[in-house]
């Protein structure tokens, strides 16, 4: 029916005409919104894939810091701790020398006079040696104990 006899049937041929291109249209449409439907769903199922990766990577990226932290930290606590223990070893080492110093010195110089007086009272070249002996041997055993500490 492409040919109208009467303006009537020429304006329900144009307006069939209109509707049947309106139809058309209607229907890409719908084809068109179903595949554009089809794609978003795909984007948005590799986004999740995506989002779930990156999620994966970022934990790993996070455990990983604090494994390094913690392992950094662990080493500054032993170099800190190794300091410490040195310095209060020679801190201890000082202290022992003094208290040995201070109380053995006047130990040591009794024992001294002692026997210089003893030396003269026995009027013998011996008594010297011996009582530098006696006092070296002090002086010594003081020091080893202090070496030992």
């Amino acid at each position: 029916m492409t040919d109208a006899r009467t303006a009537r049937e020429a304006l329900i041929l144009e307006a069939l005409r209109g509707v049947d291109t309106v139809l058309a249209a209607a229907d890409s449409a719908g084809e068109r919104l179903a595949i554009n439907t089809l794609r978003l769903e795909s984007a948005a199922a590799a986004l999740t894939t995506a989002g779930t990766t990156y999620s994966a990577e970022v934990a790993q990226l996070t455990d990983a810091t604090k494994k390094a932290l913690a392992d950094y930290i662990e080493r500054r606590a032993s170099a800190t701790t190794a300091q410490a223990l040195a310095d209060h070893r020679t801190a201890m080492q000082e202290a022992a020398t003094l208290a040995f110093a201070d109380q053995l010195a006047p130990a040591v110089r009794d024992i001294a006079r002692q026997i210089e007086l003893h030396s003269t009272a026995i009027g013998t070249r011996l008594a010297p040696l011996v009582g530098t002996f006696v006092v070296g041997a002090a002086l010594g055993m003081g020091g080893a104990a202090l070496w030992l500490r």
